[in-house]
């Protein structure tokens, strides 16, 4: 008699399988795709060349202001 009066309420056990579940399953799918990428772009054999711009002369820049002036 007193589970035909329930109707509509929620019920007092919840289960945590299905969060925990698909909680599971993203970090194993973060991992696979990280592991994935990172074994596509190791290439080990390629070197990186940094390539700097040419230092200015400081000491003409200034030379060159100090002559301007009268």
């Amino acid at each position: 008699m007193y589970n035909r009066n329930r109707y509509g309420q929620p019920e007092r056990k919840a289960s945590a399988g299905a969060p925990l579940a698909i909680a599971l399953l993203a970090m194993l799918a973060i991992a696979a795709y990280l592991l994935v990428g990172g074994a596509l772009l190791d290439n080990r054999g390629r070197d990186v060349a940094v390539y700097l711009p040419p230092a200015a002369n400081v000491n003409s820049a200034v030379q060159a202001e100090t002559a301007q002036r009268p």
